[in-house]
C-alpha cells in the first residue's frame, strides 16, 4: 500500500510541476487550521492578466480563543492578502487588498482534523486615484471600483499520514456556502457575477519528504465555484513544488496557477501565471 500511495502523491504533487496550478480567491486557502499558527508568503508572479499578480503577499494567523476539551478548540483566524503589479517606477504598484475574518470550531485527532465556522471576506481596490500603470496623475482618468464581499458558513476536514520517518502526505477538502455575496465591479462580457456565487469546494493534496539537509514538498490545489441563474461551475487550480533547509523556518517555492477570475481586475477576467516565492514554515 505504501508504494501505491507514494506514487499517487508523487503524480499529484510533483509530476505536474510544469503545468499551470491552482490559485484561490480566499486568503486562507494558503492556511492550515491549527490552534496557533502563522502563515506568511511572498511571491513574484509572471504572465498574469495585466500583470496584476506580479507581487502577492499573504499573512494569516490562527488565534486560540478557548480550549473546550483536550482536542476541541474555538479559534479566530484573521488574514490579509496584498496584490501589486510591476507597472510603476519602482516595480511595485499595489492594486488590491483582501481581508478575511473567521470564527472556527476545530476538532483535532491524531491524523484527522475536522472544522467548521463562519467566514467574512472582502476585497477592495487600493491606490486607485491613478491609472494601474503609473503613479502619476492622468487628467480624465476615472477610478474603478473592485469591491467583492462574501459571507457564510464553511466546513472541512484534513487527513495527514506519516508513512516513514522521511515521507508524509496530507489531503484536505473544504466546502463554503455563501449566504451573502456582493460584486460591485464593472460588468464584463461574461454572464457570471460573484453576487450569484452560492457554493465552492476546495481540495488540496500535499506530499512532504525529509531527506538530508533539505525538506522537499509538492502541492496540488483545485477549487470548484458554483454560480446560480443560470447554474454554472468555474474551475481553478494551483500547483507548487519547493524545498526548505532544515535549519531555517522558510521554504522556497515554484508555482503555477490558473484563475477563472482574477479578483484584482475591475471586471471578470481569467488569469494564468507562474512564479517563485518564499514562505514561513515554522511548526509545519
Amino acid at each position: 500500500m505504501m508504494p501505491v500511495c507514494r506514487k499517487l502523491f508523487l503524480v499529484l504533487g510533483l509530476g505536474l510541476g510544469s503545468a499551470a496550478g491552482a490559485a484561490q480567491e480566499l486568503v486562507t486557502s494558503y492556511h492550515t487550521y491549527t490552534p496557533e499558527r502563522i502563515t506568511a508568503q511572498f511571491c513574484r508572479g509572471f504572465r498574469s492578466a495585466a500583470d496584476e499578480r506580479a507581487w502577492t503577499l499573504v499573512v494569516a494567523t490562527s488565534l486560540p480563543l478557548k480550549q473546550l476539551r483536550d482536542s476541541l478548540w474555538l479559534i479566530g483566524v484573521v488574514s490579509h492578502l496584498l496584490q501589486a503589479n510591476s507597472l510603476n517606477d519602482i516595480g511595485f504598484n499595489p492594486r488590491s487588498a483582501r481581508w478575511e475574518e473567521q470564527l472556527v470550531l476545530l476538532w483535532r485527532r491524531k491524523q484527522w482534523s475536522f472544522y467548521g465556522g463562519l467566514l467574512h471576506f472582502c476585497k477592495h481596490e487600493i491606490d486607485n486615484a491613478d491609472p494601474p500603470n503609473t503613479d502619476e496623475p492622468v487628467v480624465g482618468y476615472q477610478p474603478t471600483k473592485r469591491v467583492i464581499i462574501l459571507h457564510g458558513p464553511f466546513g472541512g476536514l484534513r487527513y495527514q499520514h506519516q508513512w516513514t520517518s522521511a515521507w508524509q502526505g496530507a489531503a484536505e477538502v473544504r466546502a463554503f456556502f455563501f449566504a451573502i455575496a456582493k460584486d460591485y465591479r464593472i460588468r464584463g462580457n461574461d454572464e457570471f457575477r460573484w453576487s450569484r456565487l452560492r457554493t465552492a469546494v476546495a481540495v488540496r493534496f500535499r506530499l512532504l519528504w525529509h531527506g538530508g539537509l533539505l525538506r522537499k514538498f509538492g502541492e496540488l490545489s483545485y477549487r470548484l465555484a458554483m454560480f446560480q441563474a443560470p447554474l454554472m461551475g468555474r474551475h481553478e487550480y494551483r500547483i507548487e513544488i519547493g524545498g526548505a533547509p532544515l535549519a531555517l523556518p522558510i521554504a522556497f517555492v515554484v508555482y503555477g496557477e490558473q484563475l477563472f477570475d482574477d479578483l484584482s481586475r475591475p471586471f471578470p477576467h481569467p488569469s494564468r501565471s507562474i512564479g517563485v516565492g518564499v514562505r514561513w514554515v515554522a511548526n509545519e
